[in-house]
């Protein structure tokens, strides 16, 4: 049913803390401001948080609601990097979209064996992004494996020396060339091109062919 034109969408907040994120007079701007806040529809945000935010009604509803879901990082500013920081904020949501991206540009691959690197500086956040990568896939019903591929101890010290751009391709190749990733496995690529950026970008390896997603 669509909306009159002057009924405004109604936004709820949902704080994972248990204060509100409003500034106020015990709630600075500076706390508020580092909040990491996303919005959700009733029918996605009750798929995402069930129990938490309630469903549509089953005959809709006069006014079209939204929740405001905020969490307070668990580091004061400035300890994280600022890639860190930037991944580890939109983490759901980033890791999410890639998945779509990649399903939408090989529809083909729904039979495949996905498997998931991350290429990035900080080890513990290359970890979440894997494991939330991952869980992305699972969530679309894709197959997935925890499998790493592997290179020869002569492969990586060539590929090393390799601007990004050139190297996950070569990489690529000498997987499918190797072995380490057979006809029936799909790669999910999510690496860091340049230390200055603040997002990540992503390739697709599939029978040795690179394709980049962004």
């Amino acid at each position: 049913m669509a909306l009159p034109l002057e009924s405004p969408p109604a936004i709820e907040v949902l704080f994972f803390g248990g204060r509100d994120p409003s500034p106020g007079p015990n709630r600075p701007k500076e706390w508020s401001r580092n909040l990491s806040c996303e919005r959700w529809d009733a029918v996605a945000g009750s798929h995402r948080y069930p129990g938490e935010i309630k469903p549509p009604p089953p005959r809709g509803g006069y006014v079209e609601r939204f929740t405001m879901v905020c969490r307070e990082p668990m580091l004061r500013p400035g300890l994280r990097s600022p890639l860190d920081g930037a991944l580890l904020g939109a983490l759901q949501t980033s890791t999410v979209a890639l998945v779509d991206a990649a399903a939408s540009l090989r529809p083909d691959l729904a039979g495949s064996t996905w498997l998931v690197e991350v290429f990035v500086p900080s080890p513990p956040v290359a970890a979440k992004l894997a494991f939330a990568t991952k869980n992305a896939l699972m969530g679309r019903g894709l197959s997935v494996s925890d499998r790493t591929p592997l290179l020869a101890a002569g492969d990586v010290e060539v590929l090393t020396r390799m601007p990004p751009d050139e190297a996950y391709p070569a990489a690529c190749a000498r997987y499918f060339a190797t072995g380490s990733l057979s006809n029936s496995d799909a790669l999910l690529a999510v690496v860091s091109r340049d230390p200055r950026e603040t997002i990540v970008h992503a390739g697709i390896c599939v029978a040795g062919t690179w394709t980049w997603l962004r």
